[in-house]
């Protein structure tokens, strides 16, 4: 494998959990690896965790100010050089140091747009957080137009052809990812499911903040709803 991977983290004031995520991308194993931060206006803490990872991998701060996601996500894809892009959010853990190389396996099959995985839970992790992780399964490990179920960004491998041909993300808040995804199933093209590399994704600690991420996605739903993104 020669691909050029270029990992893109998107951060905002999440110093604890970044220290889990920039942990588990400094232990990968692959040996062509681009580190790319896209920073929306953070405070001193989390700045300060970024910066002390600079002595362990060379990562590129990229100030994307206040923006949506969409955005934020398009921004880092502008900025990164690799051929495959690995978007992994800052409340996302890599399960081991080999997950970029198991990761890439697929895209020996030029017909494979992007190799997704799900998350999971730790013992220890909340019941909302572990009931969010126990919602849903994909029922195929090929996910295409004809087998759609909807596959987001958090912690993904995408080709930057596939993401270059629907024209990158829209610049919205909520289902930029699924909107980019559906966009390129329909082009025919296909994503792979990898079952065995979950991540450890830290949506909530809690039941706060499991209702505030509900009504964030009820409200920007309803947005898209009106705007008719799928």
């Amino acid at each position: 494998m020669n691909h050029k991977v270029s990992i893109v983290v998107l951060t905002k004031n999440r110093h604890e959990l970044l220290k889990l995520c920039l942990d588990s991308i400094a232990m990968q194993k692959y040996h062509n690896l681009e580190y790319i931060i896209v920073d929306s206006n953070s405070d001193k803490n989390t700045m300060k965790v970024i910066k002390s990872y600079k002595s362990k991998i060379p990562i590129r701060i990229i100030k994307a100010g206040e923006c949506s996601i969409g955005a934020a996500r398009q921004i880092g894809f502008k900025k990164a050089k690799g051929d495959i892009i690995a978007y992994i959010d800052s409340d996302v853990e890599l399960p081991h140091d080999k997950w970029i190389n198991h990761m890439l396996v697929p895209f020996e099959k030029p017909s494979i747009a992007g190799v997704q995985t799900l998350a999971k839970s730790k013992p220890n992790d909340h019941p909302m957080l572990k009931r969010i992780h126990n919602s849903f399964e994909y029922k195929n490990n090929i996910i295409d137009i004809d087998h759609y179920e909807p596959v987001g960004t958090s912690h993904i491998l995408i080709r930057r052809i596939a993401i270059e041909s629907v024209g990158g993300f829209k610049d919205i808040n909520f289902k930029e990812d699924t909107d980019l995804t559906y966009k390129i199933m329909l082009q025919g093209h296909s994503f792979v499911y990898l079952p065995d590399e979950k991540c450890y994704h830290h949506h909530v600690d809690g039941y706060k903040s499991y209702l505030k991420k509900e009504f964030r996605n009820k409200y920007h739903g309803a947005v898209c709803l009106l705007q008719g993104i799928k």
